[in-house]
Parts: C-alpha cells; sequence; structure tokens
C-alpha cells in the first residue's frame, strides 16, 4: 500500500472513530443551554430571514445546523406571542418541545456539527502531514479525535467547535498563501476568514494573529511568491514583501466581508418586520460608550456591516463585562485572574500536556517560520483570552487545541529513545478519554479528581450546561420514582423528558413559572451542580443550595446533577 492510501485510511479510520464516539454520544444528552436558542433562531434566520432572535452570535454554525432539519419540515407559528415579542427561550421552548418532536431536531440539528468536527480532525492531520510527516500527523490525528474538549462540542448545536475549526483553517490558509500566492488559496483564506468571523464574535483575535504572522513571513528568510496568472514570480526585499501581505490581508478581509454578509442573506436589516427591526435597533441607536462601539454603530448605518451583526457585537460589548464566577470551591461577583490557566490545568488530559512538555523543548529546533504558525496563534490567542472578564467555560481556549495537537505530534515521534513513554502516555490518553464516554463535557484529569469531583471545583459550562435531563428520567426509572425536587440549570424541559415534581429555586430559561423552597426531611432531590455552587442565584437560593452542600450526595448522573436525600427542613422553622 502506498504512503498516500495509508494516510488516506487512516484518515478515514480516525473520522469514523470520531463520528461513532460522537453520535452514540449526543443520543444521550438532553439540548444544552445555547441549543435551546441557536437551533430555533438558525431556522427563523433560514426560512424567514428574519434575525431577530439571539443576536449573542453570528449566523453560520446556526444556520448549517437549522439546514439539516429543514427536510422534517418542524411546526413553526409566526403569529406566536413569543416570536412577535423576540423571547427567545420562550419561543425555543414551544418549537422544540411544545410544536415538535425536540429529540429528533437535535439529532438531525447536531450531525452538521459533527461534520465540522471532522473537518477539524482532517484539517489537523492533513497540516501536520504535510509538515512533519506520517508519525507525527497520525499521532495528532489521534490527539484530536479522542480529545475530549473536541467530542464534547463538536456535538452540539453551538458556535464554538465551529470558531476552533475555522481559526484553524484561516491559519493554515495564510501560511500557504504567503508562501505561495495564487487566486485559489487567497479565495481560500478569505473563505476561512469570513467563516470564522460569521461563527463567533471571538473571531476577530485572528486580526492581530495574522498581523503578527505577517509580521514574521516579512522578516523570514523563507522563500515568497506569487503566481496570478500562472507564471511564478518571486517577492524579494523587505518594502516588497510587506507590500505583497498587505495587499493579500486586504484581499482576504473583503472576501471576508462578502462571506459575513453571505451569512445573513445580503439582508441590510436585522427583520423584515418593521415593528422587530425598530425594537431590535435600540443597541444601535444607543451603542455604549467608546470609539469601538460609535465606528460599529456607524457601519451599520451605512449599510458597510449587516445591522444584526453590528447589534449582536454591541450586545456582546455591553454584557461581556464580568458574571459570577465559581472556581476552586470559591464564588466571586468578578473575575479570577488564573481562571483559564485553572481550567486548562483541570480539564486537559495529562498525557497531552506531558506531550506538549516535549514540544515546548523540541520548538527551538524549529525553523522559525514554522514555528511562528504553531506556536504564535496560541500565544496572541491565550494573551487575549486571559484578559476577559467573562469566566464561563473552558471552551473558550478551545482554538488553541489544534494547534497543540499539531505540535505535540510532531515532537512526540522526534523523542528517540522516549517513543516507548511516548506510547504510553497515547494510551492513556485514549484510555481517559473512553472512560469517560459519552460524558465528554464533564471531563475532569487524574489532577481533578476526575469527573466526579468537577462539580467541587468548575461549573457551567466546564461540567453542567444541563446536557443530563435524559440521564435524571433514567435514573428514576431505574429506581421506580415517580417524583422528585428539581433545581435545573439548562433551557431543556423537563417534563418533555417525563420528569415530574416541583422546580426548586435554579437558574433555567426560560423561568419556571412555579418553584418552591419547601424541602422536608425525607425528600428525594436533583440538583444541577451550576446552581449547588449557587452561581446565578439570589440570596435566599444560595442558602438554600449552601444547606445542600453540608449533606453527602447519594448519587450522581452523568456529573452534572448531584442526587440528595434531605435531611433538614427549609425555610428552616
Amino acid at each position: 500500500m502506498s504512503g498516500r492510501l495509508r494516510a488516506a485510511a487512516l484518515l478515514v479510520a480516525g473520522l469514523a472513530l470520531y463520528a461513532a464516539l460522537a453520535v452514540t454520544s449526543l443520543r444521550t444528552w438532553s439540548a444544552t443551554f445555547d441549543e435551546g436558542a441557536h437551533l430555533p433562531a438558525g431556522y427563523t434566520y433560514l426560512t424567514l430571514g428574519d434575525h431577530r432572535l439571539n443576536p449573542e452570535q453570528p449566523p453560520l454554525v446556526k444556520l448549517l445546523a437549522a439546514s439539516a432539519i429543514l427536510p422534517l419540515r418542524p411546526s413553526f407559528k409566526p403569529d406566536d406571542a413569543a416570536w412577535a415579542g423576540a423571547s427567545q427561550w420562550e419561543l425555543g421552548r414551544r418549537f422544540l418541545y411544545r410544536w415538535n418532536d425536540a429529540d429528533r431536531l437535535l439529532f438531525w440539528g447536531r450531525l452538521p456539527v459533527v461534520a465540522l468536527a471532522c473537518g477539524l480532525c482532517s484539517a489537523v492531520f492533513l497540516w501536520s502531514r504535510s509538515r512533519f510527516g506520517g508519525p507525527p500527523a497520525a499521532l495528532a490525528l489521534l490527539l484530536c479525535v479522542l480529545s475530549p474538549d473536541v467530542l464534547a462540542h463538536g456535538q452540539i448545536v453551538t458556535t464554538d467547535l465551529g470558531l476552533a475549526l475555522f481559526f484553524f483553517l484561516t491559519v493554515l490558509a495564510f501560511d500557504r498563501l504567503t508562501t505561495r500566492a495564487t487566486p485559489l488559496r487567497l479565495l481560500g483564506a478569505g473563505l476561512a476568514l469570513g467563516a470564522a468571523l460569521a461563527t463567533k464574535f471571538s473571531a476577530p483575535i485572528l486580526l492581530p494573529v495574522l498581523i503578527a504572522l505577517g509580521v514574521v513571513v516579512v522578516r523570514a528568510r523563507a522563500p515568497m511568491a506569487a503566481a496570478w496568472a500562472g507564471q511564478e514570480r518571486p517577492i524579494e526585499g523587505t518594502a516588497a514583501r510587506a507590500r505583497h501581505v498587505t495587499l493579500l490581508l486586504v484581499a482576504m478581509g473583503a472576501i471576508a466581508l462578502v462571506v459575513l454578509w453571505a451569512s445573513y442573506g445580503f439582508r441590510g436589516a436585522l427583520s423584515p418586520d418593521p415593528a422587530a427591526r425598530e425594537a431590535g435597533r435600540a443597541l444601535l441607536a444607543d451603542p455604549p460608550e467608546g470609539l469601538l462601539g460609535a465606528a460599529a454603530a456607524w457601519a451599520a448605518a451605512q449599510g458597510l456591516l449587516p445591522e444584526d451583526y453590528v447589534r449582536g457585537f454591541l450586545f456582546v460589548m455591553k454584557h461581556s463585562e464580568a458574571r459570577p464566577t465559581f472556581l476552586l470551591g470559591e464564588l466571586r461577583d468578578g473575575a479570577f485572574p488564573s481562571y483559564f490557566l485553572v481550567t486548562f490545568a483541570l480539564k486537559t488530559p495529562l498525557p497531552l500536556v506531558g506531550l506538549l512538555v516535549l514540544a515546548a523543548f523540541a520548538a527551538p529546533r524549529l525553523p522559525w517560520r514554522e514555528a511562528a504558525f504553531l506556536w504564535l496563534p496560541v500565544l496572541v490567542y491565550v494573551a487575549l483570552t486571559f484578559a476577559r472578564g467573562l469566566q464561563i467555560g473552558h471552551r473558550h481556549l478551545l482554538p488553541i487545541y489544534p494547534f497543540l495537537f499539531v505540535a505535540a505530534g510532531r515532537a512526540a515521534t522526534r523523542a528517540g529513545r522516549m517513543r516507548a513513554a511516548v506510547v504510553v502516555l497515547a494510551a492513556w490518553y485514549a484510555v481517559g478519554t473512553l472512560r469517560v464516554h459519552p460524558h465528554y463535557l464533564a471531563y475532569f484529569n487524574e489532577l481533578a479528581g476526575g469527573p466526579r469531583n468537577g462539580h467541587r471545583l468548575l461549573v457551567d459550562s466546564n461540567l453542567d450546561w444541563g446536557q443530563d435531563l435524559k440521564g435524571l428520567k433514567a435514573w428514576m426509572d431505574a429506581r421506580g420514582i415517580s417524583r422528585i425536587k428539581l433545581s435545573y440549570f439548562g433551557s431543556a424541559d423537563p417534563a418533555y423528558y417525563g420528569i415530574d415534581g416541583d422546580n426548586l429555586p435554579g437558574y433555567s430559561a426560560p423561568h419556571p413559572v412555579r418553584v418552591t423552597s419547601e424541602v422536608r426531611p425525607g425528600d428525594l432531590v436533583a440538583v444541577s451542580a451550576t446552581n449547588l455552587q449557587g452561581v446565578y442565584l439570589d440570596e435566599e437560593g444560595r442558602a438554600l443550595m449552601e444547606r445542600f452542600r453540608r449533606q453527602t450526595a447519594i448519587d450522581q448522573v452523568g456529573y452534572s446533577i448531584l442526587i440528595y436525600r434531605a435531611d433538614f427542613t427549609w425555610p428552616a422553622p
């Protein structure tokens, strides 16, 4: 078998393994928090050309997910009050759980995200193979396919995996483009950048990344050429190289702008309904203070950018200040300087950390340009992300992992006498991921004490995103339990899954109509880990959760829901 056939067979096997793990996992999950808004919003973008819902993120991944449910002909009621009022969580609840079969819509809507994750695995393998050869690419593919982070976010209708893919593809395309510029390579780089911008509002981090890489390629000694009309012409001299790279970046930006407009259907207004448009334009009329907010609002007014893109960007600017944050047993109203460093230490498999240590020692031996394209995106992204006040999940570090997989694969396969240790680390990595199947979102490494201990260290989307209602229902059925008291964190509907009981204080969207704080000795209570730590609760709710924390849970469901048999009366006499 030739080398190319072996590589193709290895890639197909890796993708088949990934798809099998992701699909069998996603079938066990109820909707994660953001899916309750993303999938219905994508459907309205696609079928009605109306962007009144879910301004928090650009539309691309939502559109891809919604395209997969179109053949199902889901029911939608444009005369519903939740749609008229742009109440995204209530509309999402009705669309998924009242008007349609939520499990069916979620299954098909999640498959495009699985395809995006397979694209990420392929890109990691192919770039690593082109740069470093077959063995490093094989190990990088293994690390990506069996990454608990990629598996967790590469099966749900959210934007994190999409950003990781398009961020990585943009850097790869820019690498090829600045080596030999052709019309096709320029188009590919612009499309990748545009797709990233149309996926998540943190994608503009790519701009300083590309500028920094542009400086590197201008100053590096590696050859640079252009072949616009078929005949290759070398680009020589610092000034000529700088002009060439600057023009490439401008052209990429122009193509990206077209892609961004295309993701909004080339519609400038955020809604064809005048009333909905006027209600949604409040942020455009009164943007957050500062030059950036004013410039964004001006760009929308002049028709340079879609209204909804700018509205969402301003929304994120306004609401990205620090929220209540839980870390290592401590709850703060603000941010922790060490938050993302701690999440990396606790959520990254220790075998990968070991391989990255090898990669760090090997980095000085890499050619300057190769080292820059491998490590500079990581350094810039980490520097800008660590400074963020919004600390709600390790998933915000996902875009750096493809680069780390490639770096680890390259370094480990050149480890000489340590190859046996590399094999052991790879086996440890695989076993650690497979042992947590299908609960990849709840993965914690051995340093953290494993997933069963995770709720004491990190919550929110690090562990608990509302995904385990199916597991709770199965737990109740297995024990013949018909009713339970539930403090749920998420946007799914417990009643849809057959869970009957009383709602205790919690944080869900939409909020339950009826909530009780009454607890009596002997009550069986299920508490989402995020609520247990009181992250988004008021003082009364936090006091009740503190009382549960004094008890020992009798069981866990999917590591994100803890089960208690109450031994106290609340409110206290």
